[in-house]
């Protein structure tokens, strides 16, 4: 399963409902890891801003609150992947003039 390692105040925004999207700058390491989970060459499809990939095999992906040990569970969040499309990152929290991989997901609740 695929990890997103987050800060406090993104995965506690994550387990309020409040973000539904995590976002990722178009790097060959984010493009290579996330083009080998979803068995999908990300590069390949040269994907365009406001192109989506939606996925009709469920996709799941962890989000950790820093670097959780196995017994802190409550520190970990399972999501199913919805879709991914390419968007300007100066519309995401990170805030920066570079494309981004926004990843759309649904929490799933325990």
């Amino acid at each position: 399963m695929l990890v997103f390692n987050l800060k406090k105040e993104w995965f506690n925004k994550i387990k309020n409902g409040e973000k539904t999207h995590e976002y990722r700058e178009v790097k060959p390491y984010w493009t290579k890891r996330l083009s080998k989970y979803f068995a999908t060459d990300l590069s390949a499809i040269k994907l365009r801003f406001g192109n989506e990939i939606v996925f009709s095999y469920p996709y799941y992906v962890s989000f950790a609150c820093g670097y959780p040990s196995p017994n802190e569970k409550d520190k970990i969040l399972k999501a199913r992947v919805q879709t991914i499309r390419l968007i300007d990152g100066r519309e995401t929290d990170l805030k920066k003039a570079v494309p981004v991989y926004d990843i759309k997901f649904e929490l799933i609740k325990d």
